[in-house]
């Protein structure tokens, strides 16, 4: 489908979400926010092994189906993740490295993850069983001297569900600078790094210029108080606290807390602190006055608590980075009954080539 074609159905389907809800029947979206290249941006990829008659495959599972189509050289996926999953491939082959099958709950390894960072540094997750994989070692060895690879991390799952990870994340082999292994991002200003438990954008120039909308809309000013809501490994959060705000970052995962007041001091931020936690529970405790929200929940939206937590706040301006029309639509409708006007909304292209939107939505009181 030509691109201007996937736009217009992008935008339609922000404008039709909005429309299905008649407190919001005024709010028009403004023209969606095309990716900077439609082709070669995807710097998240996520692929399952699976052996099979014709060899290895690194791959996703076929609709309806767990059987694995390999796509490693997919154009969406940036020029080094598809450089990287090439040399990966052959080297498993190599080693003849088992993967894991599901029915007898043998082999190894399950999955690969590719992530890009600046300057194409690329940290390699590999989700495997257990520690029990004889060349394990060797491997590790080979997979860190490919071009650009700066850590090789372990993910622990032998859970036999479909569950991406497991909870054990273990660094086996990492380059300088960093001998965590963790890869380094660059938001305006900030380098941030994230560790491989912690979520990053899959197209991070697309989410660059997201960020840089909500900093905008959220108007900074020197001495207000704002809360991030599923703020990650930091990059609102750092953004808005750089401008001179005291900010609150909340996050219900660990490690990107960790990383996110990790980034807090690299990049010599001070009026900003991270909190571990379920965001509902956090806000019901929060008993000062907030200037701004912004939040960037996952694809389910903010839970009924978050919205009501956020609403009895009652800050000046919320700023909300949605990756789903639907519920984006229904979170403003219902901010909409608690006294919170919708002021703009403006969808942006993260993922061309499928069927996802996102968009940055502004309220006020």
């Amino acid at each position: 489908m030509p691109y201007a074609e996937q736009l217009a159905r992008k935008e339609e389907r922000v404008r039709a979400a909005l429309a299905r809800h008649d407190s919001l029947s005024g709010v028009r979206p403004l023209p969606i926010r095309p990716a900077p290249r439609p082709f070669g941006y995807r710097a998240r990829v996520k692929l399952v092994a699976r052996r099979g008659r014709e060899g290895l495959r690194l791959g996703v599972y076929r609709p309806g189906t767990h059987e694995v189509a390999d796509i490693r050289g997919c154009a969406a996926h940036h020029p080094a993740a598809n450089e990287t999953l090439a040399a990966v491939a052959s080297i498993l082959e190599r080693l003849r490295v088992p993967t894991y099958d599901e029915r007898r709950r043998t082999g190894w390894l399950r999955y690969v993850i590719v992530r890009v960072g600046a300057e194409r540094r690329v940290q390699l997750v590999l989700v495997v069983r257990d520690r029990g994989y004889a060349g394990e070692r060797e491997l590790a060895q080979a997979l860190t001297g490919l071009r650009g690879v700066i850590g090789v991390v372990l993910n622990l799952n032998d859970d036999p569900g479909n569950a991406l990870f497991g909870p054990r994340f273990l660094t086996v082999a990492a380059s300088p600078p960093l001998r965590s292994g963790a890869l380094v991002d660059r938001v305006g200003e900030l380098a941030l790094r994230s560790s491989a438990g912690s979520f990053t954008q899959a197209n991070p120039s697309a989410a660059r210029a997201a960020y840089a909308e909500v900093v905008r809309l959220a108007e900074p000013k020197a001495g207000l108080r704002a809360i991030d809501l599923y703020c990650g490994v930091g990059a609102i959060a750092l953004s808005l606290a750089r401008a001179g705000m005291e900010v609150q970052g909340i996050e219900e995962n660990p490690q990107a807390v960790r990383d996110a007041r990790a980034n807090a001091e690299a990049n010599a931020v001070q009026s900003v602190r991270f909190t571990q936690g379920d965001a509902a529970s956090a806000l019901v405790r929060k008993g000062e006055r907030v200037d701004l929200v912004t939040l960037n929940p996952p694809r389910r939206g903010a839970a009924p608590e978050v919205r009501e937590a956020i609403a009895r706040l009652a800050p000046q301006r919320i700023v909300y980075l949605s990756c789903d029309p639907d519920t984006l639509a229904r979170d403003l409708a219902d901010l909409a009954a608690r006294g919170c006007r919708t002021e703009a909304v403006e969808p942006f292209d993260f993922l061309p080539q499928t069927e996802h939107v996102e968009a940055v939505a502004l309220l006020v009181r």
